[in-house]
């Protein structure tokens, strides 16, 4: 007589794969780690560009929004022109047209027009010798970096800096599970704490006040 499996031992099976299965996609977390994915290659695009700024001024004598002793502290939005990589319509920004940049740079997401507020980036320059470039965090792992969060402003008052860290000014940070990461119309808030800026160890600390200001 043949032994095979009852129906009850076959369902069992299928429970236990099942269990293993949630079991190690929850280990995994597939959603989390294309986050992770994805906000490394916005740290990556970040210093790009952020590298392609000081060469660009060294030969210039001019950053793509203007001279330091004229714009004084500037925040500058990713897809606009001033930023220096794409009009956000198709054209080349003057990192792409001085070779600082690869032409594919222009076609990337964060400087289009239209392109969702998670994945704008910001330049920030203090008005005398630092820059940094800033992008939203997707994963809840880099959102639980809350020393590494900064608040960026794009209004030019006497209260709110270009770049702030937590506790400065307002700038308050965001627990990782909030909806407000999730509401793109508040990215422009500047006490919300959205940011990772590269460097990403420099303190915001003094920063000033944006004498100008670019933003969609």
């Amino acid at each position: 007589m043949k032994k095979a499996f009852t129906l009850v031992e076959l369902l069992i099976v299928i429970a236990l794969i099942a269990i293993l299965s949630v079991a190690v996609l929850a280990t995994i977390n597939p959603i989390e780690q294309a986050n992770k994915a994805r906000d490394a290659a916005q740290k990556n695009d970040a210093a790009e560009v952020l590298s392609a700024y000081e060469r660009y001024y060294t030969s210039q004598n001019s950053y793509p929004w203007g001279q330091p002793g004229t714009v004084g502290a500037t925040v500058v939005a990713s897809n606009l022109l001033p930023f220096g990589v794409s009009d956000g319509a198709g054209g080349e920004g003057v990192l792409i047209t001085t070779s600082e940049l690869k032409a594919s740079f222009a076609a990337k997401t964060p400087f289009q027009t239209g392109a969702d507020a998670i994945d704008m980036m910001y330049t920030y320059y203090d008005g005398s010798d630092s820059s940094y470039v800033c992008y939203v965090p997707k994963a809840k792992a880099n959102r639980t970096l809350l020393g590494m969060l900064r608040c960026v402003s794009p209004y030019v008052d006497a209260t709110h800096g270009g770049m702030q860290n937590p506790g400065e000014n307002g700038c308050s940070s965001i627990a990782p599970t909030s909806d407000e990461w999730n509401d793109q119309d508040t990215y422009a808030v500047p006490e919300s704490a959205y940011w990772m800026c590269v460097p990403e160890t420099a303190s915001a600390s003094g920063a000033g006040v944006p004498t100008a200001v670019v933003t969609p």
